[in-house]
């Protein structure tokens, strides 16, 4: 439609087609994107101060009958570590500070980047280890991946142009 991947254009895109995607298969669930901390906090009663960073999240998904927060969900279009850690870690403190059997201590980050197997999975090793040794084993990773198109090529200019994408769905999910 635009003549770019995905993760050459701008994150709504990515916000966009995921929503329309999971509200295909899930209708009870409506989102709202770019809430707050502050908001998503307040909403849920949950205590700012538990979460490091400020900011907002890219989609917030919701209850259609009730309107109440059921997961929250970043997007990620490389495969820049640091910036995924601080991501990662965000989602794993809502899950912590989540009142029990909130559907908050179950949130997901959305990646899609031009990448090797070896890269993701380097990735990984090292994503575990920290988030262990962070939240002492409370915090489990699931890393799912998503199967794309094997024609569908960045178009981001640079080493990524001309590299085939993948895409990853990592869940956080909080163990009490």
């Amino acid at each position: 439609m635009t003549g770019k991947s995905i993760n050459n254009l701008p994150e709504y895109f990515l916000s966009v087609f995921i929503a329309r995607h999971v509200h295909q298969h899930f209708k009870t669930f409506t989102f709202s994107m770019e809430d707050t901390v502050k908001a998503i906090c307040a909403s849920e009663e949950i205590d700012e101060a538990l979460i490091s960073r400020p900011g907002k999240v890219d989609i917030v998904v919701r209850s259609q009958r009730t309107g109440n927060i059921r997961h929250i969900i970043k997007l990620k279009r490389s495969y820049n570590v640091e910036g995924h850690i601080a991501d990662i870690v965000r989602l794993a403190e809502f899950a912590v500070a989540a009142p029990a059997g909130h559907p908050l201590e179950r949130n997901f980050m959305v990646m899609m980047a031009a990448a090797s197997e070896s890269a993701s999975e380097a990735r990984w090793g090292r994503m575990c280890e920290l988030i262990r040794n962070q939240f002492n084993d409370k915090i489990t990773l699931i890393c799912t991946p998503i199967s794309l198109d094997e024609e569908m090529l960045s178009t981001r200019e640079g080493r990524t142009n001309d590299k085939p994408l993948m895409g990853e769905v990592w869940e956080v999910r909080y163990e009490r």
